[in-house]
């Protein structure tokens, strides 16, 4: 919903964006960002409305864009903001501030951009004046989507030589198929990719689907708790499919995203090895260290890897003695409560799970009814 938002924004006509649930927090940030900047958004409940600011451009905000807890929105915005001419400030939370942002600021430096730091809050100031720079793939696959995304709004095609082997491939994937809908006419290609801008022109509407790397939690409640839940294997990605057949060893180079529910259902199960995986430090919170640490609260233990963990299997979890950190995760306190609804325990910050489903407690509890 987060690319929908950056694309329609920048169209000429409205395009409704329909679904289901509550919209997380970092969409609602997403949106608040994109409003600054000019666009409209009429928002209902089940479907917002968006009128995009086309030939007018984007405007300097009259304030800081606040991107919340959200990376994806941070990342975009800054690739948007190198297409305005002027200074554009962009921040977010405590725990987003602590987020390397060095490789879509280097990018952007590399294409004659000034760009304050590393880390939020900074500051970028556009246009572009260079047309070609490398661009590193090994930790995240959204400098790429940032690019692709904000491409409309660039005065001419860049070139980006892609550096390091890509993770989260999917997410890119989504990303071009998304701008294809849209008019464009980019393609991924390994090694150098040419970004030409081009007109966006949104469907009438569009509906949003249902989060998939929030499944594994949905599989973690159900084993905690015995209950039987059925996936339709040829509608989910590989790695759920392994995790859903309990593989010992899962892959998770394209979703990281999985590794604290994930590594639970392992420790419960038969154990494994998580492999592919160490750009997920890189996260709202190191979440190889943080999936560790909550294991270890519940009595259960894994020890990390280059790649990622390693796991026993045959786990027993235990109630926690002390009040469990998040760290500001939305992934790690809602992997904490599912295991709290088993074994009870005090979870800090639950708040931070509506940052991707608002709706998650509320079910979870509504389950005990």
């Amino acid at each position: 919903m987060i690319r929908w938002l950056a694309l329609a924004a920048q169209s000429s006509g409205r395009v409704a964006i329909r679904f289901s649930g509550e919209p997380g927090k970092d969409v609602v940030s997403m949106a608040d960002c994109i409003e600054l900047l000019g666009a409209e958004i009429e928002r209902n409940e089940g479907e917002w409305i968006v009128s995009g600011v086309a030939g007018d451009g984007f405007r300097i905000p009259p304030q800081a864009l606040d991107c919340g807890n959200s990376g994806t929105s941070a990342r975009i915005l800054m690739a948007i903001a190198a297409g305005i001419t002027g200074e554009v400030r962009i921040d977010g939370d405590e725990s987003l501030r602590e987020r390397d942002m060095s490789v879509v600021a280097e990018a952007l430096r590399g294409l004659g951009c000034s760009v304050s730091g590393d880390v939020l809050p900074l500051a970028v100031t556009g246009p572009l004046h260079n047309d070609s720079v490398g661009l590193d793939l090994s930790s995240s696959s959204q400098p790429l989507s940032a690019m692709l995304l904000a491409s409309p709004g660039f005065p001419f095609p860049i070139k980006l030589s892609i550096v390091g082997t890509g993770v989260s491939r999917g997410y890119y994937k989504m990303s071009y198929d998304i701008a294809k809908t849209c008019g464009s006419q980019n393609k991924f290609t390994p090694g150098d990719i040419e970004i030409v801008p081009w007109e966006v022109n949104t469907p009438e509407i569009v509906t949003i689907p249902t989060e998939d790397s929030l499944l594994p939690i949905a599989m973690l409640i159900s084993e905690l708790h015995g209950v039987r839940m059925e996936l339709e294997m040829g509608k989910i990605s590989s790695a759920i499919v392994s995790l859903a057949e309990q593989s010992t060893v899962l892959d998770l180079r394209d979703e990281s995203d999985l590794i604290c529910a994930a590594s639970v259902l392992m420790a419960i199960g038969k154990g494994g090895r998580i492999i592919g995986a160490p750009h997920a430090r890189g996260k709202e919170s190191d979440r190889i260290d943080s999936t560790i640490y909550l294991l270890r609260c519940f009595g259960m233990n894994a020890e990390a890897t280059q790649e990622g963990l390693e796991i026993p299997g045959g786990q027993t979890p235990k109630g926690p003695v002390s009040t469990i950190d998040t760290r500001r995760d939305h992934r790690l306190a809602m992997t904490a409560i599912a295991l709290a609804s088993k074994y009870g325990g005090v979870v800090s910050e639950p708040e931070i799970c509506a940052v991707s489903d608002p709706g998650f407690i509320p079910r979870l509890l509504g389950l005990g009814d």
